[in-house]
């Protein structure tokens, strides 16, 4: 068996992965993390979402730079 094996099926994709190269945990997160990307897409948000972004990093590191900084 290779490190990851793609199968092609009639309706879906399966996937074998070599246990020993990631753990359950890491792949159920990257799972998570392409379910919030696609959903996000789906979403069709117009750029007001990255000014809004941008916006709450900023004030973020505002608020908290002197945590980190100084820790």
């Amino acid at each position: 068996m290779e490190a990851v094996e793609v199968t092609s099926l009639k309706d879906r994709l399966v996937i074998s992965i070599d246990k020993s190269l990631v753990s359950k945990e890491y792949l159920l997160n990257l799972l998570n993390r392409l379910y919030l990307e696609d959903l996000s897409k789906k979403a069709d948000f117009d750029e007001k979402v990255l000014e809004i972004s941008e916006e709450i990093k900023s004030n973020w590191w505002k608020e908290n730079k002197e945590r980190f900084l100084n820790g």
